[in-house]
């Protein structure tokens, strides 16, 4: 009643690990001077990576939302796939 889910718990989990995994490619791709896949199928604006660019992740994610409409977790993950 008051916990998660193990359900919930799992995706939890693995939308975790799916994002270490995507960070992982993203180093690699930057060191075998491969262009980065974008996250989600998303690429984000110049203005987001500059907001990230400025440590304003919050206003990153807001700002890719509108742009994209993707919802709040998803805008965080690729948010946090351009964080160094």
């Amino acid at each position: 009643m008051f916990g998660k889910s193990d359900d919930q718990e799992r995706i939890d989990e693995l939308t975790l690990r799916v994002a270490a995994l995507e960070k992982m490619v993203a180093a690699l791709c930057r060191e075998a001077g491969l262009p980065e896949p974008s996250p989600m199928g998303v690429e984000p604006s110049a203005r987001v990576r500059a907001l990230v660019a400025e440590g304003k992740p919050i206003m990153a994610i807001k700002t890719l939302r509108e742009e994209t409409g993707l919802g709040l977790r998803a805008a965080k993950l690729v948010v946090d796939q351009l964080s160094p």
